[in-house]
């Protein structure tokens, strides 16, 4: 059974793609990236940061948050996590080289997290989740929940980096086994969102179901269903009046749907 009635409102969102991307008749610009004091060699983090300060900038103008910091949850989605750390830190290991401490891949999505928490004054929960397939079902059932236990509002962050030759041998075996399978990322990329709980549901049209898995970008491997939410958000804010999005989310108990409607930052 699909349950219609949660929803949600989306203040903002940000995508990143240092790159750039074309695809499918979806154009995204090249977006700076900058480096982050404290981490090296691997993209995975400055994306984080950047896709945040994007996101909470028309929101907060770069400062932080204040008192809603305490009310605010953090959720950070990935297949792999930071691969380039990773890959590098093992090769330096199998040869027999001192390894760097700080390419303890491990610890790298919690620490940038911190970072974020940091700058912004987040002291809500903070959760990174590494998940099989596309993860934009289960990371918003997770923001949903988070919601439901009485946070205000959650900052969702996608990330991924460009399947390298050993993460995408990873994702087939995965897929041989018998997981989910999520096409391989063509380039770097970072996706945020802020959603907050709404007080009351306000009265809007509709949006077309948006499906799991999105044609038009399968280039951003398991961000693609991210992805096609942001573009149908910013699709939505560019119209005269912004209907709500519906997106099919997966949980242990079943399906259900979840409506997204986009507000103006305030």
């Amino acid at each position: 059974m699909t349950d219609t009635l949660t929803g949600r409102l989306l203040v903002s969102e940000a995508l990143v793609v240092p790159s750039g991307l074309s695809a499918g008749g979806t154009t995204i610009e090249p977006a700076e990236v900058r480096r982050v004091p404290g981490f090296v060699e691997s993209a995975f983090s400055p994306l984080v940061k950047a896709a945040v300060d994007s996101c909470l900038a028309p929101v907060t103008g770069g400062a932080a948050l204040g008192d809603e910091g305490a009310r605010t949850g953090l959720v950070l989605a990935t297949l792999f996590g930071d691969t380039a750390t990773a890959d590098l830190g093992s090769r330096l290991l199998t040869s027999g080289r001192v390894a760097n401490p700080l390419l303890f891949y491990q610890s790298v999505p919690t620490t940038i997290l911190g970072v974020v928490a940091r700058d912004y004054g987040i002291t809500g929960p903070t959760t990174c989740v590494a998940l099989r397939g596309d993860l934009r079902g289960e990371a918003l059932d997770l923001v949903d929940t988070l919601l439901d236990d009485g946070m205000d509002q959650v900052l969702l962050l996608g990330v991924g980096l460009a399947a390298e030759a050993r993460p995408a041998r990873a994702g087939a075996r995965l897929a041989d086994d018998g997981g989910p399978r999520a096409g391989a990322a063509a380039a770097d990329a970072a996706v945020a969102f802020l959603v907050r709980r709404a007080g009351s549901w306000p009265q809007a049209a509709e949006a077309a179901v948006l499906p799991d898995a999105d044609e038009h970008v399968p280039a951003f491997g398991s961000l693609a269903g991210l992805v096609q939410l942001y573009l149908a958000v910013r699709a939505e804010r560019a119209a005269a009046a912004a209907r709500a999005i519906a997106v099919d989310v997966g949980e242990a108990l079943g399906g259900r749907r979840l409506h997204l409607l986009p507000e103006e930052p305030r």
